[in-house]
């Protein structure tokens, strides 16, 4: 009889282990990120073209049906021959495979203005209560040949495609004494109600004792009309953190709204692994007060030689089917040569099963 309880005790424990085990591998998927087997989904173009060098920080709305995604495309838009960035525009049913838009890109520099030198890193919302003509809305980082500093613009559209733009700067870098001084990038922008809320990157490249000193921050900023922006006094919102992976750059959010929580990817640095970029998560309830998850990065660099060993970062994410899905900058140059060496960078998907927890790292 000892022995067959032993028997039955050492069966039931083995049971419970395993069912333990399988609950923790469960939880384990359930966090994983899973990079798709076809990546890059979205390559550079052959040859002397708008996108020769760069397909990279993209934005993907899900509407009528299908992916709609925005992107910076690097090269040369002829008959312009001077190497710039510009914006354009793909399609996709399932987010993998990807149309191009035949006459890209849709948003190009202005020939004299303070976007002369390249415009990039955009967001997009479709706003329903706007008029047709502003339907889509656009926010994107404009470069001027002048001083090189990155700053805000604004566009909007009927279509996604056809895209005007207002003039001037919407949102732009600090005084000296800042912590966005030197330039501001990345744009991430909900409208909930009548107010727009943007979360944005930011460099202090001033040296003045201040602890954003040489680094890359994110801050926040609200608007009732998407044009004048207040910054908030309390800026930046989510800070390097020293000694970690994101010692160095906190930057390119992106942030959607689900389950009464904000939810942000923002791609972080740390010098010692040559800049290469990893995708960080954190969660807030107001959009100011964050916290960054535990696990993070959470969508990692590829293996050496594989496509995306230096970055995967820049990521833009939305909530379907039950799942997160997740569209990335990568490259594979390690260390990054440098200039006018060449390297390039084209864009890959990830996703993974959406948790039952708040948490969506």
């Amino acid at each position: 009889m000892k022995n067959m309880v032993s028997l039955f005790l050492i069966i039931m424990l083995s049971y419970n282990c395993n069912k333990a085990e399988k609950k923790t591998s469960d939880r384990r998927a359930e966090k994983s990120w899973i990079k798709n087997k076809n990546n890059p989904v979205l390559v550079r173009e052959k040859g002397y073209s708008y996108d020769l060098y760069a397909i990279s920080d993209c934005w993907v709305i899900y509407h009528e049906e299908k992916y709609k995604m925005w992107y910076t495309s690097g090269g040369v838009v002829l008959p312009d021959t001077v190497f710039h960035n510009s914006i354009s525009y793909a399609t996709s049913t399932d987010g993998v495979k990807w149309t191009k838009y035949k006459q890209n890109p849709v948003m190009d520099v202005g020939k004299t203005s303070w976007d002369s030198l390249g415009v990039e890193t955009v967001t997009v919302i479709i706003d329903s209560a706007a008029a047709n003509p502003e339907r889509y809305k656009m926010w994107y980082a404009g470069q001027t040949f002048n001083d090189h500093r990155y700053e805000f613009g604004y566009a909007y559209s009927p279509d996604g495609i056809s895209w005007k733009k207002h003039l001037g700067q919407v949102l732009s870098v600090g005084n000296n004494k800042s912590w966005d001084n030197c330039f501001i990038e990345g744009p991430s922008v909900l409208k909930e109600g009548h107010t727009y809320k943007m979360w944005y990157a930011g460099y202090d490249c001033e040296v003045n004792g201040q602890e954003t000193d040489g680094k890359v921050n994110i801050g926040y900023a609200t608007s009732t009309d998407g044009i004048n922006w207040t910054k908030y006094k309390g800026n930046p919102v989510l800070k390097t953190s020293k000694g970690e992976w994101d010692e160095v750059y906190v930057q390119d959010p992106h942030v959607v709204k689900y389950r009464g929580y904000y939810h942000m990817w923002f791609g972080g640095v740390n010098k010692g692994d040559n800049y290469g970029q990893e995708t960080g998560y954190a969660y807030s309830t107001d959009g100011i007060n964050w916290t960054k998850s535990p696990h993070n990065p959470v969508l990692r660099r590829g293996k050496k030689g594989e496509w995306d060993a230096n970055t995967a970062s820049f990521a833009s994410a939305l909530i379907k089917d039950n799942k997160i899905k997740m569209w990335y900058s990568g490259k594979d140059v390690e260390p990054l040569p440098a200039w006018p060496k060449s390297y390039f960078w084209d864009l890959g998907f990830a996703e993974k099963i959406l948790p039952d927890s708040i948490l969506l790292d």
